[in-house]
């Protein structure tokens, strides 16, 4: 019966996915296109003022940080109806674009900080609307968050907490990222979440014994289960109000059978160790062949941060939810 249930409850999660995930083709409904777009999360959604991201920075010919080039996801999805940041212009005509990132490195979902999940849409919906505060119908928000709550539960695990209490742990940060999701839909926002990659098949999870990895898996399937579960039960799951990135499909594809994706390596972080924020194409690693590893060869631009390669792709399946998606 313990298993039944177990397949039952797998069952269901992916069925809430797919109503998440909906597509919005053959429904009659206008497409939608926002006026600009939110970035809500932890550092896979940070640009900083200096245009810097957490992936392997592109560089320009005097050494300086060219932002436009190896673009994060959001800038993708943000290209894709012609938008950018205002910590990325690039070659926007617009000089002050509307769009906002307002995630923040070392964010999650559970915590209580500022940097957190919960207070970085409160202190947004807190903001004058002429100073370019609050969320309504025609935002596009983005959200990305709960690695650090993974990997967090997974450390209290590690320091002598039972299995039972991890899971709890990544299980409250799930209900958390709901209650957010919702909350964010309430105030007339049009959601696009990404779910938690696998945190065990990281360069961080594979650089840790099978058990620990293993471990480290399992946090992360309950967190997104108990994301889906609460939105499920609380009538946010036909797709009208939240789009679902379900990242781990992707993931499982390329770790499986990489070449076809263009990778050479899906198991290692490309750049040598240091700071996240200060990889660029000038630090990386070398392939087995001498030349250097590659920002969209490598899977993995560091211990928990995705390549350009990877935010390319979770771009491209952003734009193409956003895009589809009946809200």
């Amino acid at each position: 019966m313990k298993f039944r249930s177990t397949v039952l409850r797998a069952v269901g999660m992916a069925a809430l996915s797919a109503l998440l995930g909906s597509c919005g083709g053959g429904n009659g409904l206008v497409p939608f296109v926002p006026a600009r777009i939110l970035a809500f999360g932890d550092e896979a959604s940070v640009i900083t003022a200096s245009g810097r991201k957490y992936t392997i920075n592109a560089l320009n010919a005097d050494g300086s940080i060219d932002c436009v080039s190896n673009p994060i996801w959001i800038q993708a999805l943000a290209s894709s109806y012609g938008m950018v940041f205002p910590q990325c212009v690039g070659t926007s005509n617009d000089p002050n674009p509307a769009s906002l990132i307002l995630a923040q490195p070392g964010a999650t979902a559970a915590g209580t900080s500022d940097a957190d999940l919960a207070q970085q849409i409160t202190l947004q919906l807190q903001q004058p609307v002429s100073d370019g505060g609050g969320i309504s119908s025609s935002d596009l928000v983005t959200v990305y968050i709960g690695v650090n709550d993974v990997v967090a539960a997974f450390q209290s695990y590690q320091a002598g907490a039972s299995p039972s209490d991890a899971q709890a742990q990544v299980e409250q940060a799930g209900v958390a990222v709901a209650t957010q999701l919702m909350r964010i839909a309430d105030a007339g926002g049009k959601v696009i979440v990404a779910t938690v990659p696998d945190v065990g098949a990281t360069p961080f999870g594979r650089s840790l014994d099978l058990a620990s990895a293993a471990e480290l898996s399992y946090l992360t399937v309950r967190l997104n289960n108990e994301m889906l579960l609460t939105l499920s039960n609380a009538g946010y799951n036909d797709g009208r109000k939240i789009g679902l990135i379900e990242i781990n499909t992707y993931l499982i594809s390329v770790v499986a059978n990489p070449l076809p994706y263009g990778y050479v390596d899906v198991t290692n972080a490309a750049c040598v160790p240091l700071d996240p924020l200060l990889c660029t194409t000038d630090t990386l690693q070398t392939n087995p062949d001498g030349t250097s590893a590659g920002a969209f060869t490598w899977l993995w631009a560091s211990a928990l941060q995705l390549s350009p390669g990877g935010h390319k792709q979770l771009g491209n399946v952003a734009s193409s939810r956003a895009h589809n998606q009946p809200f």
